[in-house]
């Protein structure tokens, strides 16, 4: 089987999920309106940044020892069991406390949503450990069900709410922590076999661990920082739900471009770190033509049809999300093109200088936030996003210039007829 039609096959599982998100997230935004899902919007992002923070990048670092040192798979594997939980129930307790503490911020939660979202966070970390203790053989249909399936759950109790019009911020973080706790137990029940509480606890072990999950990540980090920096800034300095539910929104149909990408765009460069530098040069080209296609035909098809996108997927009380989608879409497809160039530096063994970009990109992006913000409202937390991207995309362009991979600009703009009838002949099986 071609390489094209097995990367569509094994990824499958994500454009399914992208659509179970999307339909969620319509579900939500309508029945919660502006200031509601800008309530949900500011505690999900918290949601997300808490197990990545705490996590000290353990589920990177059990990959990367179990890829060099297998023959101690099993003792990795449950060092990293025992890190998490030590990391994570303190982490679940601190965001109790944050949540309660700072509910001028983040607005008030029912007890329910509370004591879930302090078992969130050790249930993400044990489910993030399950994970890769699946990835290590790449179990593929597991994988695949443990994404899909905590999803389904989750979309399927908020649909319930929804028909029931019992839907409310505080469920819906509710039903998000229950489909969390359906993919850590999910994902226990696949990892059992690899699980061994005989193995006596070292601490040499969980240091080893942590030092080279620290190292590892610090990208991952940065890059979800960056992703929820303006959302945070917006709701503190307008202090109003209502104008983070209508950023929200426009933000996420720009970014659309982006999840289409991200979706596809690793069944291209999955192979970069194998890769030798003459053949490096010219698989980047194609991705880059592949991916800069998708970024001119999702602007063409929002700038468009986006006012009518909003009315069908969120009604007309979202419309003034319009705008800021508008300003947004140039920098969510550079950020695409960012993320091309991101695992090519990192793959070649240079993600320090991803951090640097990154750090660069969002303090400019901060510095726009705090001037635009005040006189432009939402429009200048647009506008301050996307000349954030812009400046992380020419530092990245710089940067690969700089290491010399060979990389020529003028065959990365547009997909070619040879590009199209390659793709066409691998994923009909007629090739490779």
């Amino acid at each position: 089987m071609s390489f094209f039609r097995k990367a569509f096959l094994v990824n499958s599982a994500e454009f399914i999920s992208l659509g179970i998100a999307v339909l969620q997230s319509v579900v939500l935004t309508r029945f919660l309106g502006p200031a509601g899902i800008g309530q949900y919007t500011i505690i999900t992002a918290v949601l997300l940044l808490a197990p990545q923070i705490c996590s000290f990048g353990v589920p990177l670092s059990l990959l990367y020892h179990s890829q060099h040192d297998p023959e101690n798979r099993v003792k990795y594997l449950m060092h990293a069991f025992w890190a998490i939980l030590f990391l994570g129930i303190p982490g679940g307790f601190i965001l109790v406390f944050l949540l309660f503490f700072k509910a001028n911020y983040f607005g008030s939660v029912t007890l329910l949503a509370l004591i879930g979202t302090g078992c969130y966070v050790p249930m993400v970390l044990v489910h993030s450990i399950a994970r890769s203790a699946l990835l290590i053989k790449i179990e593929a249909r597991k994988l695949s069900l443990l994404r899909i399936i905590p999803m389904i759950c989750g979309v399927f109790l908020v649909v319930i709410l929804f028909v029931l019009g019992m839907l409310t911020a505080s469920r819906a973080i509710t039903c998000l922590v229950l489909s969390e706790l359906v993919a850590m137990v999910l994902g226990l029940f696949w990892a059992r076999r690899y699980i061994d509480f005989s193995l006596k606890f070292n601490w040499g072990t969980v240091r080893k661990l942590g030092l080279m999950g620290i190292r590892l990540n610090w990208m991952d980090l940065m890059l979800l920082v960056n992703a929820q920096l303006n959302i945070f800034i917006v709701k503190y300095l307008l202090d109003d739900f209502e104008s983070v539910g209508y950023f929200s929104r426009g933000q996420r149909i720009a970014m659309l471009i982006v999840l289409v990408g991200r979706t596809i765009t690793p069944l291209l460069f999955s192979r970069w770190a194998s890769l030798p530098e003459d053949k490096l040069a010219m698989h980047v080209e194609k991705v880059m033509r592949f991916s800069s296609t998708i970024c001119v035909i999702g602007i063409v098809g929002l700038l468009l049809s986006g006012k009518w996108v909003i009315l069908i997927l969120y009604g007309k009380e979202f419309l003034p999300a319009l705008q800021p989608m508008m300003i947004l879409l140039p920098g969510a497809a550079l950020y695409l093109l960012s993320r091309i160039f991101i695992p090519l530096l990192s793959s070649r063994g240079r993600p320090e200088v991803v951090i640097i970009a990154l750090l660069i990109g969002a303090a400019i992006n901060v510095v726009l936030c705090w001037f635009l913000i005040p006189s432009m409202d939402i429009f200048g937390a647009a506008w301050a996003s996307t000349v954030g991207n812009i400046i992380l995309l020419l530092l990245l362009v710089l940067m690969v210039k700089k290491m010399k991979y060979g990389i020529r600009v003028s065959y990365c703009i547009w997909i070619n007829r040879e590009d199209i009838g390659s793709m066409v002949k691998s994923l009909l099986g007629k090739s490779g």
